[in-house]
């Protein structure tokens, strides 16, 4: 008799454990995540959503993406609210690769998962596929070690579509004459506001900036000048006869509007950039984003006369254990800065306080020496902890990477939380500060999610 009794409370207890593990995993069926667009351009913000956890339960968001043969990922951990809720711009992250109320986190957050190696720099390398980046949510708070390796299995996940390139945006390749490069026209007759987007030494053509600028309404030259198709092998061979020609005409197109140009530039370009609205009347603003305002590195090599460089100090490259800081390579004298003042262009500049590439007290010494009547077409706009590679918002910080063309790692700086507010703030002033010189009207406003389906 007390041997069938145990046996049938046996099965009494088996049988809770089941009916536990089954309101457990119907529970958990219940999340979904929702996103809101689900498609959009990179530079917009996402609404988060979780729904159907347990009551104040722990949950983390994870986010990855798979960009060529690279993965990044990044995660954040919540508590539910009492309805089961979590919505990611009005609640805190108590623990992630950020933390605290950071509406767009999961995005700028991301960084190379264990498997990959971390001196790498997220690029967009075609710009006409999205980058697809897959929300899970997890049960419980993870650690970044516990999210690989193997990962957890998810509660539920979603694939949201990030684009550098509008649908209706033209993008072709350009070889006219010496001219190499891609162009990005919106849709519409025009004549639209024309822009010319450069790089830095890192050489060949990086296009999603110029892919973005132009789903923002503008007609986009993204424009290499070595180490891509049959242009120079290097930067010795630049010369700047080849910017002017690419800049000329480029601002003679049908489709651009004849009242002047304006010309961007990252790190290096910035040079370029700084001396083509010397050179060129078309050119009538330039944004330089970390940008070198000196002739520096080689002498320029031009066809009415080589312009000299100052003295670069390769004695005084420092390596650090994260990678090489250029800080205190730059030494000049007032005659190698490059004399902007003397166009009629408004000239734009950004840069990080923390940059480990280049000094920001050589783009303050530049606007020192801008001459006082010419000084209201010049501004210069500071980021503390910000560093080198100051991308378009939400892009992952760049602490370090290889540089292919130096051949070892360069220590870029910049505080993730700090550099990625500078990114946002930064988008917001050059859109502004184009919009006025270019007098566009309005600035597209594309919303993907409510246009037909790329």
């Amino acid at each position: 008799m007390r041997k069938l009794f145990s046996e049938l409370l046996s099965n009494v207890v088996a049988v809770q454990r089941v009916s536990c593990f089954s309101t457990s995993a119907l529970r958990m069926s219940e999340v979904r995540i929702s996103a809101t667009p689900q498609e959009a351009l990179v530079d917009e913000k996402i609404h988060i959503q979780v729904d159907g956890l347990p009551k104040n339960g722990p949950v983390t968001i994870k986010a990855s993406l798979q960009e060529g043969k690279l993965r990044f990922s990044s995660f954040g951990c919540y508590t539910a609210t009492d309805q089961g809720h979590v919505i990611v711009e009005n609640q805190s992250s108590v623990q992630g690769t950020y933390t605290g109320v950071e509406p767009m986190g999961l995005f700028w957050s991301m960084k190379p998962e264990p498997s990959e190696r971390e001196n790498v720099r997220l690029q967009k390398r075609d710009v006409t596929t999205p980058m697809v980046v897959t929300l899970s949510v997890l049960e419980g708070h993870h650690s970044w070690g516990s999210l690989f390796d193997p990962p957890p299995e998810p509660l539920t996940t979603l694939d949201l579509y990030r684009w550098y390139k509008h649908k209706n945006v033209r993008r072709e390749r350009v070889r006219h004459g010496n001219v190499r490069g891609v162009l990005f026209t919106p849709p519409g007759p025009g004549p639209f506001p024309g822009m010319i987007d450069m790089f830095g030494s890192g050489g060949g053509l990086f296009d999603h900036r110029a892919a973005l600028l132009a789903s923002r309404g503008f007609s986009v030259l993204a424009l290499p000048f070595f180490a891509y198709e049959d242009l120079p092998h290097n930067l010795t061979e630049i010369s700047l006869d080849y910017f002017i020609e690419s800049t000329e005409w480029f601002a003679g197109l049908p489709h651009i509007k004849n009242d002047g140009v304006c010309v961007i530039g990252l790190s290096k370009s910035g040079m370029y950039a700084l001396e083509l609205c010397r050179r060129v009347p078309q050119v009538k603003a330039v944004v330089v984003v970390s940008g070198v305002p000196i002739y520096c590195h080689l002498p320029l090599k031009y066809s009415g006369g080589d312009i000299m460089n100052s003295e670069f100090r390769l004695d005084k490259m420092k390596m650090t254990s994260e990678g090489m800081d250029m800080t205190e390579c730059y030494e000049t004298t007032d005659e190698y800065y490059i004399r902007a003042w003397e166009s009629e262009a408004n000239v734009l500049c950004i840069v990080g306080e923390d940059d480990r590439c280049l000094k920001c007290t050589i783009n303050e010494h530049f606007m020192e020496l801008v001459p006082e009547e010419h000084k209201h077409r010049f501004q210069l706009i500071k980021y503390p902890k910000a560093g080198h590679l100051i991308e378009p918002p939400y892009s992952p910080h760049c602490r370090k990477s290889f540089h292919k063309i130096f051949g070892f790692d360069f220590l870029w700086g910049g505080e993730t939380k700090a550099h990625n507010d500078a990114q946002e703030d930064s988008w917001r002033r050059i859109l502004e500060f184009l919009s006025n010189q270019l007098k566009c009207d309005k600035l597209t406003n594309h919303s993907l999610q409510t246009d037909s389906k790329l």
